[in-house]
């Protein structure tokens, strides 16, 4: 830091060190000591007994390293959030992955970076659930219901996709089924008091100004369509929506839009979640979360030991 402040730097920064819960602070590492290259450089030359230090081959190795992992430490730290969805992006997110991996494939590196690239794509392929993430209903259906997602990732898999679109369809009908349920439910109770009252009152025909109006909407009222059916309905005027911007918060869309989606909207709000990570508990836990100071912790140590032991 004291070369970087006499060198005219107003905020200079630490180097980090990795943790080994957190694979991502490892590249963080990099990332800070390739930032630092010229200072650190720049410390090892005024040293009177300077450690050896990295080659232009070594630094240049790093550097790609670096590039390489980007797209993963993006990843983990999309899909590690708790303020947002994270569930309906798994999908996209590992479909991402096998693209960039295809592509740094395509590219000159150095041998060692080579190998990184290679570990990395068996990794994919070695885990026994990595393939199967397209497969699993609970992320799909998250998927479709995401207004920045719907129904694209599965473009290229129709069986999929169709699949998909009728699990939601049959969902939103069982949601519809027992909305109607309930709601002939309530009504049975006053039909049957309003009989009871129309028994006590005589037989004698009574009149009405209504009684024509509405016999001409009985008429013209059209029959009331089966759950399946709304349900068909709701599901393809959301498929027309245009696509919200990847920015977007697709809770709040369909907070705004539930009562175009009554039912639909319900499965949503079900559906899209945040998914289960062991990222908060590791940072706890991990040799940064230990470090104890007066501001975290103001307990003497007497006290401390009576709560504790």
């Amino acid at each position: 830091m004291t070369y970087q402040k006499n060198n005219g730097i107003k905020e200079p920064k630490k180097m980090l060190q990795d943790v080994s819960t957190r694979w991502n602070s490892t590249f963080y590492m990099l990332e800070r000591f390739v930032e630092l290259e010229t200072s650190v450089r720049g410390t090892i030359g005024l040293l009177d007994k300077a450690p050896n230090g990295l080659n232009p081959n070594e630094w240049a190795v790093i550097k790609e390293f670096c590039k390489v992992l980007q797209p993963f430490e993006e990843a983990t730290r999309a899909v590690s959030g708790d303020q947002y969805i994270t569930a309906s992006m798994v999908i996209v997110i590992a479909q991402g992955l096998q693209d960039v991996c295809q592509q740094l494939k395509h590219q000159y590196y150095s041998i060692q970076t080579e190998g990184l690239i290679n570990n990395l794509i068996n990794g994919m392929k070695d885990r026994q659930n990595w393939g199967n993430l397209q497969k699993s209903m609970t992320l799909s259906r998250c998927t479709f219901l995401d207004l920045r997602l719907k129904n694209i990732p599965f473009i290229h898999n129709e069986s999929m996709k169709t699949s998909v679109q009728n699990s939601l369809v049959e969902l939103t009908a069982n949601i519809i089924s027992l909305a109607r349920s309930e709601t002939e439910c309530t009504l049975q109770p006053e039909q049957s008091t309003s009989f009871q009252s129309s028994a006590s009152v005589s037989d004698e025909k009574s009149f009405s100004i209504w009684e024509t109006i509405d016999k001409r909407v009985s008429e013209v009222q059209p029959a009331i369509r089966t759950s399946t059916a709304r349900a068909i309905v709701e599901v393809q005027r959301y498929l027309e929506e245009p696509i919200l911007k990847r920015n977007g918060n697709p809770l709040e869309w369909w907070q705004e839009h539930k009562y175009n989606y009554p039912y639909l909207s319900i499965l949503a709000r079900k559906t899209l979640c945040c998914l289960g990570s062991s990222v908060p508990c590791e940072r706890v836990f991990s040799k940064a979360g230990l470090i104890i100071t007066d501001r975290r912790c103001r307990l003497k140590s007497k006290k401390a030991e009576m709560l504790f032991f």
